[in-house]
């Protein structure tokens, strides 16, 4: 089959922010397209009246060629196509991500 005329790539634009407040990423601006993006697990505290446990969650991510430090991506702003394949692409990252009940990260 011959391509007459190629579909355009989904990409987004994105800062290097790091993973979490105070993240420590270079502030470079960067496209990332759909093969950048994979996802990392992370542990989410949840808490019932009765007592606190953990859940596992994953965190869409990609890798700043200039600093090489991991900044997370807010999922709402994800195709379901991209977090899909991102899924495929599961990770195990340096860091042990964890997100308490307020929602703060730390490693």
């Amino acid at each position: 089959m011959k391509v007459l005329n190629e579909g355009k790539k989904w990409s987004i634009k994105h800062y290097c922010l790091g993973i979490g407040t105070n993240g420590g990423g270079c502030g470079a601006v960067l496209e990332v397209e759909a093969e950048d993006i994979y996802a990392i697990p992370i542990l989410k505290d949840e808490e019932t009246p009765d007592f606190m446990y953990s859940k596992q969650d994953f965190c869409y991510t990609f890798k700043c060629p200039c600093c090489n430090i991991e900044t997370d991506i807010n999922a709402s702003k994800l195709p379901t196509t991209v977090k899909r394949r991102a899924l495929q692409n599961l990770r195990v990252s340096v860091k042990e991500i964890r997100l308490d009940v307020n929602g703060r990260m730390y490693l």
